[in-house]
């Protein structure tokens, strides 16, 4: 800590909370510190370090641990509440990660305050450390899958269903779309501007993860058709989607990203995040005899797997995820997507992957921020 800054604490204290391998956190600094102080005031950041990870607590057992009494805490409840900095399910309120957790939840319905700036200045300057890197380990039952480009890998004979963006799209009747890309929004709100998308585009959500989000206020809903033109709209504009490693039929939301904005493929670039991502189903191939080196997968690639040395085509494919931008992009027919030998079938459900991936409280966390 600098000696001119001055710390409650109480913001010190729940700093070292949200800093738990439990919460995906940050290790304890003056970086965390101000931003807690920025989410929590005091007598809030007191109240808020007796809360449970992820699952809900009812209001009286919360009122027991911290010894205060449940009138004077529910107000305190209700306001972290309203301010998206806790979540509240039903009668029960818990903490949920700094990111993914708050920083989504509080910056996905487009709310657009010098609160909320401020919040994207400290939440983003935070996660530029690095410390997300601490999390992402190589496991063997990845939480997260990349989505290729359906036209470029829909000609092949193998089955494929759980790649297709369509099949997702005809498996759901509930479809939504955010109102905003917290991670373009955030960036924006510190003045730097998308070069392939806007803050407007917002995640992709399916089932009943649809119907809590608009039901908050987070999404708008969309049909089917609607849903199918804003697929295309992505690709054409050269997001990266991912999704929860799970097959159709499950509730989820999709992420379309971009590498100048958004904080999962940061964490990709930068922090060893691909470790903690399912190999995909496909991976390019390039003929270099029918490459002309005109950089076009470079500029459509988003993790950097393509690029331009001395004016001379390289492919790196430990940066590769698989998304098949770059096979649309290129105009020679040189790239076209193999099977990966390395693929494994998405997970059948949330309590296979949750069980064997993350702790149980922690997918609960992860689902109550989507549904109803």
């Amino acid at each position: 800590m600098t000696e001119n800054f001055q710390a409650h604490p109480a913001h010190i204290a729940l700093a070292k909370v949200f800093g738990s391998r439990y919460l995906f956190g940050p290790p304890l600094s003056e970086k965390s510190v101000r931003l807690i102080a920025h989410l929590f005031t005091p007598e809030e950041a007191e109240v808020a370090r007796h809360l449970p990870f992820y699952y809900p607590r009812p209001l009286e057992k919360i009122a027991r641990k911290s010894g205060r009494p449940a009138e004077s805490l529910k107000p305190l409840l209700e306001a972290m509440s309203q301010k998206r900095v806790i979540l509240r399910a039903g009668r029960g309120y818990s903490l949920l990660p700094l990111i993914p957790g708050i920083f989504e939840y509080s910056l996905i319905n487009g709310s657009d305050s010098e609160w909320h700036r401020r919040f994207a200045y400290l939440i983003n300057d935070l996660f530029a450390t690095g410390f997300s890197g601490r999390y992402n380990t190589p496991g063997k039952y990845p939480a997260l899958r990349p989505i290729p480009v359906q036209k470029t890998i829909e000609a092949k004979s193998q089955a494929v269903d759980a790649d297709l963006m369509s099949e997702l799209i005809d498996r759901h009747s509930e479809l939504a779309v955010a109102n905003v890309c917290q991670c373009r929004q955030s960036l924006h709100f510190t003045g730097h501007e998308c070069k392939r998308s806007s803050p407007q585009d917002g995640c992709l959500i399916f089932g009943s993860f649809a119907r809590g989000a608009v039901q908050r206020g987070d999404a708008r809903s969309v049909s089917k058709d609607e849903m199918r033109g804003i697929v295309v709209e992505r690709w054409e504009k050269k997001l990266l989607f991912w999704s929860l490693n799970v097959i159709p039929e499950n509730p989820t939301a999709i992420c379309t990203c971009c590498e100048c904005c958004c904080h999962f493929i940061e964490s990709v670039n930068k922090f060893n995040g691909k470790v903690s991502i399912a190999e995909p189903h496909f991976l390019p191939a390039v003929d270099e005899s029918l490459c002309t080196d005109c950089g076009k997968c470079a500029k459509a690639c988003n993790t950097y797997a393509h690029t331009l040395q001395d004016k001379k085509h390289r492919f790196d494919p430990a940066k590769c995820l698989g998304c098949g931008l770059c096979a649309d992009s290129c105009t020679e027919n040189a790239i076209s997507m193999v099977l990966n030998p390395a693929y494994k079938p998405p997970s059948r459900g949330f309590k296979t992957m949750g069980l064997k991936y993350l702790t149980s409280s922690t997918w609960t966390g992860f689902k109550n921020r989507f549904a109803k």
